[in-house]
């Protein structure tokens, strides 16, 4: 976390703290919380005005224009996009984000389609080939692999979903401005980072997938790239910027997953929330859940 500059008044917007105590306040569960139900955990923490965006409308269009303001004269300049982010607790939201926003990049997509296969092995039947038709295996969708279509843009920035070169800047999270979208190549610039700008090539990748919700290896073959104007929380980590948005159409759902969000930015100027909630809950409420034991565990350990 690099928290850099202040804001006039700061600790009377921040409830008396700045903004690197009230992320570190955040992070450490001790910012004041509360429960809208009786049998429900009291981890709710109120979020300060000026972090938040009120919007009544589309919320996508609401955060993504939002965070990337001005996109129309900008949406080319690796300056402009390397600096921001959007983040959201789950892929879902992070594809509906990203979906939007590539629409509004000029000129035309291109459709790369995967090559699915089962592996072959001792342990797989020649019964599945059967059971598990192709047409069924292109509909499969994991975390952290691509999906059966990749849909892309020239003038768009990627994130590599796996390590190919780390010795050259190509590892896992790495993102990347797409110059050329080629059959089977992808040639871009590196977003940000000790590569900045180096000129790299993708190519497709062979990926086997193992999940233990089916009794098979599947073999996927695609570019390991997401379209990345959004990213899922938890893929943001090592990420620091100078805007962010978190988009929270739900609460996040795991231990640390909210400052990890609010400590991708580098000031409170560039931070901002759009929070949904059930209607008994007032949308500048969120949940911010925290292990104390975890701590615990560190100090005893």
């Amino acid at each position: 976390m690099r928290i850099a500059g202040s804001l006039p008044n700061e600790r009377q917007q921040l409830h008396g703290y700045t903004f690197s105590e009230w992320v570190l306040a955040l992070g450490n569960g001790q910012l004041k919380t509360e429960a809208f139900k009786e049998d429900s955990p009291a981890d709710w923490i109120q979020i300060p005005e000026l972090f938040l965006i009120q919007h009544e409308g589309n919320h996508i269009e609401a955060i993504a224009e939002n965070i990337y303001e001005s996109f129309d004269t900008n949406y080319r300049r690796p300056a402009y996009l390397k600096n921001r982010a959007i983040v959201a607790p789950r892929n879902a939201t992070v594809s509906q984000i990203n979906d939007y926003t590539m629409q509004r990049v000029p000129g035309d997509s291109k459709t790369y389609y995967i090559s699915d296969s089962l592996l072959q092995s001792t342990d797989t039947s020649s019964t599945f080939d059967e059971c598990y038709p192709t047409e069924f295996l292109n509909t499969l969708t994991f975390n952290g692999v691509p999906n059966h279509e990749v849909t892309l843009k020239k003038n768009t920035p990627v994130m590599l979903l796996r390590n190919l070169n780390p010795a050259l800047g190509l590892c896992n999270g790495t993102r990347i401005m797409i110059t050329v979208l080629g059959d089977n190549f992808i040639k871009g610039n590196i977003l940000g980072g000790s590569y900045d700008t180096d000129e790299v090539i993708i190519p497709r990748i062979v990926l086997n997938v193992e999940n233990s919700k089916w009794p098979f290896i599947l073999k996927r073959r695609q570019f390991p790239v997401r379209t990345c104007y959004a990213m899922t929380i938890n893929k943001s980590q090592g990420h620091t910027l100078d805007k962010v948005g978190i988009y929270l159409p739900e609460p996040v759902f795991s231990h640390g997953q909210l400052y990890v969000g609010v400590s991708r930015v580098r000031s409170a100027t560039g931070l901002r929330m759009l929070i949904e909630n059930p209607a008994e809950i007032p949308n500048n409420y969120t949940r911010n859940i925290v292990f104390a034991e975890a701590f615990s565990d560190i100090l005893t350990g």
